[in-house]
């Protein structure tokens, strides 16, 4: 999964047309000894209080406005160090530099998604906004939007890109100055640099202007830039199509060494490994290139949740599912509830309170709910007012701050009817329906089925198929009871009635629907970890856990009650083997039984608790687990063979139903 980034802070108001502040940057820059300086000036409309941040890893030289000097004493809070500026200064200039931490050779993608330092090394450089790597202006305590004008200087080896239009390049033998421009409201600026090899293309916009495409590749990924350009003008091109003309001057791809995976305004940065696998062009750089709109385009009111990832999956993920086949898409559909019916209803999390992803909760949460709720969204309004509300969205809060409000006003103006229970019950509430089949009887013409739903009840759009002997229809139900009865028609004599057949409704599967995968000892934060196998497996199978869990993992004597919680087990196949037969549980199933050298699979405990199991043939085989592995958590099994998984699945699921005796 690839995550959009940006300082993700709370804005006071819709941005207007021009930036409340305009800011260029001089930077220098040396990769080998990570030496950074710069020089700022902020241009704040009005001149109204305002407040300067900075990283307080760097050092300041010069505080100025106008030619005089700022004698102010910053306050350090946190990481940053703020300076409160007198009222009426509309320019600042700031001079700093420092050096930064070593680019991380060894590093997983969760772990990026927390605090990201400025970084720098041969192979590549990032300065994410996040880390206030530049002077940046709060006003009324919210960051603001801002505009930037950017020269940044590197050895003649390196390239340098970040969001906005490269308006001018020069290389010579002793330095490579590149000059960008970004004139409209923005979040903030992400600078990346490395030892690329450009290969660039343009194509027209929907309304005749030059875009700019370019790839930004380390040396042996220049094969691919082709490639990877003919699918960002075919996405281009696709996404105009539904929403409007692209915003911005052009689009970048652009490598990293570390398995990053980042969505910033007018171009992508992925890991150089990600970036080598193949199905990456046709998922996950599409994802990307739609944040230009929703996200980077639009902006999410983030103190009132962040609906950007979830808009962006449905119309990215999920749209080219559909367009593979409607049994894609009703799996990943079914994916998403399996991952959120593993959710402990203790640690749920409410739509409206998901800012970006942290963990695998809140992925679940703001990338798989969230896309759940178009999906029933376009469901309740159908397809066309669905889409003309997205393009309504898009020209009224392009390049401003939009809240779920607004996009609730802007599906209820094409709509015609209001939306406020629908969007009230699936952003404010936490915890998800369990909807039942209770009872199914006959009656003239038909039947009668009973549902039932968890209580304090929400209000569902209940899709049910009724089959008869001459035939199933579909007939869709408002349930709005904790218990509810409903008389449906039926083609012949009633044979059954199967409820929400195509996984298109919010609620919490029951344990037939939702067979065992290993997501759920991820979602759980009671989950314990056994180590079995001897002193040759604790310090991989520890790291492997550690990666799983994205937790401190807590790990269980070998003899304590194995069903007490969650359980994730690890270690040498002989020594899970005999664990399995000492506590009466069932070998491993066929599906993995003495294949590969690694295998996973999951089932549960008597009492419903999740237990997932990796049996490894040798300590080494388990150390090539650690990298793939932790891809795979919607699957109930696995084989890995020499570090590559050679075949996967998902435990069948029992849809809910009712059936009625032949006369």
């Amino acid at each position: 999964m690839i995550a959009c980034i940006g300082v993700q802070a709370a804005y006071a108001a819709p941005a207007p047309d021009r930036a409340p502040v305009a800011t260029t940057l001089v930077i220098e820059l040396n990769p080998d000894t990570r030496e950074l300086a710069g020089e700022a000036t902020l241009r704040i409309a009005g001149g109204p209080p305002a407040e300067l941040l900075l990283n307080a890893g760097f050092s300041v030289t010069r505080l100025e406005s106008g030619g005089t000097r700022l004698d102010i004493r910053p306050r350090r809070d946190g990481r940053v160090n703020r300076w409160t500026l007198p009222g009426g200064i509309d320019e600042v200039t700031v001079a700093w530099h420092g050096v930064l931490v070593p680019t991380p050779d060894q590093q997983q993608h969760i772990e990026t998604l927390g605090g990201l330092e400025p970084s720098a090394g041969p192979e590549g450089g990032f300065l994410p906004a996040s880390s206030f790597w530049y002077p940046m202006i709060a006003l009324d305590e919210r960051l603001a939007l801002h505009s930037w004008q950017v020269r940044v200087g590197l050895p003649p080896q390196q390239r340098a890109v970040l969001p906005g239009a490269l308006v001018n390049e020069t290389i010579s033998p002793d330095r490579a100055i590149a000059e960008f421009d970004f004139p409209h409201p923005g979040e903030g600026i992400d600078l990346m640099f490395g030892p690329y090899q450009v290969e660039a293309t343009t194509m027209a916009s929907r309304d005749g202007r030059s875009l700019a495409l370019r790839t930004y590749f380390h040396p042996e990924l220049q094969p691919l830039a082709r490639d990877y350009l003919s699918s960002v003008r075919d996405y281009i091109a696709y996404y105009e199509e539904r929403i409007g003309p692209y915003p911005f001057a052009g689009f970048s791809v652009v490598s990293s060494p570390t398995p990053t995976g980042f969505g910033m305004p007018s171009l992508t940065y992925l890991g150089r490994d990600v970036l080598k696998l193949p199905f990456i062009r046709h998922t996950s750089l599409g994802h990307e290139v739609l944040h230009n709109w929703w996200g980077n385009g639009v902006y999410p009111d983030y103190s009132r949740g962040n609906w950007s990832e979830g808009l962006t999956t449905f119309m990215a993920d999920y749209r080219y599912a559909l367009r593979g086949s409607a049994d894609a898409a009703r799996a990943m559909r079914l994916g998403w509830l399996r991952e959120l019916s593993g959710i402990p209803p203790g640690d749920a999390l409410a739509l409206a309170d998901f800012t970006s992803r942290r963990h695998a909760v809140s992925q679940a949460i703001g990338y798989g709910k969230a896309a759940m709720l178009f999906v029933m969204l376009e469901d309740e309004i159908g397809q066309p007012a669905f889409e003309r509300a997205l393009r309504r969205l898009w020209q009224e809060h392009r390049f401003r701050v939009a809240g779920w409000d607004a996009l609730r006003a802007a599906f209820e103006a094409e709509h015609g009817q209001s939306l406020a229970g629908f969007f009230e019950q699936w952003l404010e509430r936490p915890d998800l329906p369990t909807v039942g089949l209770e009872q199914l009887e006959r009656i003239d013409g038909g039947v009668r089925v009973t549902l039932t739903q968890t209580e304090p009840p929400f209000l569902l759009a209940l899709p049910l198929r009724i089959e008869g002997s001459a035939g199933a229809v579909s007939q869709v139900v408002r349930l709005g009871e904790t218990r509810q009865r409903f008389d449906l028609a039926v083609a012949g004599e009633p044979i059954r009635v199967t409820l929400d057949p195509e996984s298109r409704i919010l609620r919490r599967l029951g344990r037939l629907e939702a067979p065992p995968i290993m997501r759920e000892i991820q979602l759980d934060a009671s989950t314990r970890t056994l180590v079995l196998g001897g002193d040759p497996y604790v310090a991989t199978a520890r790291s492997l856990a550690q990666r799983l869990l994205k937790q401190p993992i807590h790990e269980l004597a070998p003899g304590a009650v194995p069903d007490a919680t969650p359980l994730l087990l690890i270690g040498a196949t002989a020594a899970l083997d005999e664990w399995l037969t000492k506590h009466a549980l069932p070998p491993a199933p066929a599906q993995v039984a003495g294949r590969g050298e690694v295998r996973m699979w999951t089932t549960r405990f008597a009492n419903g608790h999740p237990l997932t199991l990796i049996a490894a043939s040798s300590p080494e085989a388990l150390a090539g687990a650690l990298r793939p592995l932790p891809h795979y958590g919607q699957q109930s099994w696995l084989v890995i063979e020499a570090a590559r998984v050679t075949d996967r699945g998902v435990w069948p699921a029992d849809t809910p139903s009712l059936s009625l005796p032949a006369h």
